[in-house]
């Protein structure tokens, strides 16, 4: 049992996306088109989106990054981009929000969200 558990965790670092607070954000997704995960660890539908983000990572053309946001860490971000609802993610393109999508995405829904967003 601890074996599995040590791979997973394993498997969940391999995996994770950068975390921005307040003093790299701006300076990680300038000039990027960015997805950032507003997301909170206690939140359960937020550790869906997180393995569908994991799976839209493989999937997901070059020109896109994905960061992630812990809201309960980075409440002044949160305040700033009106994040009312878990999980949320909002689109930047060149440093610039863009659009702002709030519950569960599937990895093909964001494909289709990043195709469209990122003309």
């Amino acid at each position: 049992m601890r074996k599995i558990v040590l791979l997973g965790l394993f498997v969940s670092y391999l995996f994770s996306f950068e975390e921005l607070n307040k003093d790299n954000f701006h300076q990680k997704i300038k000039g990027k088109n960015a997805i950032i995960d507003f997301h909170a660890p206690w939140c359960p539908p937020c550790k869906i989106l997180a393995v569908n983000l994991e799976e839209f990572d493989v999937i997901k053309h070059d020109n896109v990054e994905v960061f992630k946001v812990n809201i309960d860490n980075e409440q002044e971000l949160s305040r700033i981009y009106k994040v009312r609802r878990l999980p949320t993610i909002i689109l930047f393109k060149d440093g610039e929000m863009i659009k702002q999508y709030a519950g569960i995405k599937t990895a093909d829904e964001l494909l289709e969200i990043s195709k469209n967003d990122f003309k």
